[in-house]
């Protein structure tokens, strides 16, 4: 029963075609625990006229497993490049934490989430930046472990022996390794993960929406025979959510830059993170049938 659950939990947390999943990642040395008090408070200020800059995200992304709900939060730094209301965007995912499920967790090592390629796939819109006016984000476009002649198009490699699968986190096994929390267990897997959202300004430093999530995985190899299943997991993208605040100093908004290299890193805005909306618990009410 142990691994049937852990093999569960490996299935992740998004979106299921055919085998599909959003994997965990949690960084315990991103400064999850730190407070940060803010006077003025993330999303404040009158706006610096642009989008450019960078921001700082946290998505909430609901799905449904075993008649539970399982809750993903991931903290992204956002770099944005503007031209007339198009926006290019480079994110970096910082940290992700996922809920357990019958109290196992997984974990995403550091050099996991260090080795993912975010592949510049097209562009975000802003139709006003004044309080209601609307966010359309570029398409967020993930390879774990995997190498793509059309990162969008190419159906996932099925075996390990494709040239295509990397060993992106060099530990000697095929794409990446996932584990579980307080376990042995070890699946090889490889990734590709797809996410757009779309909110609207509900202030002139802060964007609230909602987000599509589609994610694709093949597995490629585990330590135990029950790590490498793929249950089937269901999106319930209408209990997922995020919120996205300008965090370098412009419009009035708060500056995370504490080191003033005009950069932020994720380490500078982990005290933050806590800040950016008030998360909630898994609730297996949004997943009665």
């Amino acid at each position: 029963m142990k691994y049937l659950v852990i093999a569960i939990l490996l299935g992740g947390c998004t979106v299921e075609r055919q085998d599909s999943t959003w994997q965990d990642q949690r960084f315990d040395d991103m400064g999850a625990d730190v407070g940060l008090t803010i006077d003025a408070g993330l999303g404040e200020g009158p706006g610096a006229g642009t989008m450019a800059g960078t921001w700082l995200m946290l998505h909430e992304g609901s799905t449904c497993v075993i008649n539970d709900e399982q809750l993903t939060h991931a903290w992204y730094v956002v770099e944005i490049q503007e031209t007339d209301r198009v926006m290019q965007e480079s994110r970096k995912l910082c940290r992700v934490d996922l809920s357990p499920i019958l109290g196992l967790r997984v974990i995403i090592p550091e050099v996991v989430r260090d080795s993912i390629e975010f592949i510049d796939v097209d562009r975000g819109y802003a139709s006003s930046l004044r309080v209601g006016g609307s966010y359309s984000s570029s398409t967020e476009l993930a390879l774990w472990g995997l190498d793509l002649e059309n990162p969008l198009d190419d159906v996932l490699p099925a075996q390990a022996s494709d040239p295509r699968v990397i060993d992106s986190d060099n530990d000697e096994q095929p794409g990446v390794t996932f584990e579980i929390e307080n376990s042995t267990c070890r699946r090889y897997q490889g990734q590709r993960q797809i996410i757009r959202y779309d909110g609207v300004f509900a202030t002139p430093n802060a964007v609230e929406g909602s987000s599509i999530n589609v994610t694709d995985i093949k597995v490629y190899g585990s330590t135990e025979p029950l790590c490498g299943i793929a249950p089937p997991v269901i999106s319930n993208d209408a209990h997922s959510r995020f919120r996205m605040v300008r965090v370098d100093g412009a419009g009035g908004a708060i500056d995370l830059d504490s080191n003033g290299d005009g950069q932020i890193s994720c380490e500078e805005a982990a005290p933050a993170f806590d800040e950016v909306m008030t998360i909630r618990s898994a609730d297996r009410a949004n997943c009665a049938r």
